[in-house]
């Protein structure tokens, strides 16, 4: 009970702290696997000493405006991100001018979608329960129009509209 618990996958803190350790391990020239499996033993040696110590009893004393700074923070980290994989499609020598449009459009069009479903939640269209279902699914809608968006564009213009891949 009280315990912390981390679902193992990419959710938002875990996909921003690994971000950040590959870009550490990039600058400092070290192995990724290496340095996120030491990673690991330490964070579960600091876990096993604070349950020991039951140290989870100190989250009573965060308040609701930590969590809001956190979520900001990974908030602000997946946008920063975002824009500047949309800025080296315009810059990077490999990349063309369609390609940094294509990017920018299918970007736009991702956002506008999940934000405009998002808000679908307080109108009139639609039963109470659909309303709320496709605003709840609004973001994963957002990205599939976006890919449905990109996988058009490969096909009608072929290779030369073909985006830039992590």
């Amino acid at each position: 009970a009280a315990q912390p618990l981390t679902i193992i996958g990419s959710t938002g803190p875990v996909l921003a702290f690994v971000a950040a350790l590959v870009q550490l391990a990039e600058k400092m020239n070290l192995p990724f696997l290496p340095l996120y499996a030491w990673t690991g033993i330490w964070t579960s040696a600091i876990l096993f000493v604070s349950s020991v110590t039951s140290a989870s009893n100190l989250v009573k004393y965060l308040t609701r405006f930590t969590d809001e700074i956190f979520s900001t923070l990974i908030s602000f980290i997946f946008v920063v991100e975002a824009v500047q994989n949309i800025g080296r499609s315009f810059t990077n020598p490999a990349s063309t001018f369609t390609k940094g449009l294509l990017t920018t459009i299918v970007a736009i069009s991702t956002y506008f979608t999940a934000n405009t479903l998002r808000g679908l939640r307080n109108t009139a269209y639609f039963t109470k329960g659909i309303r709320k279902n496709i605003s709840n699914f609004g973001p994963t809608i957002g990205v599939i129009t976006g890919a449905l968006i990109a996988r058009w564009a490969r096909l009608s213009q072929g290779a030369a509209a073909t985006l830039p891949a992590l």
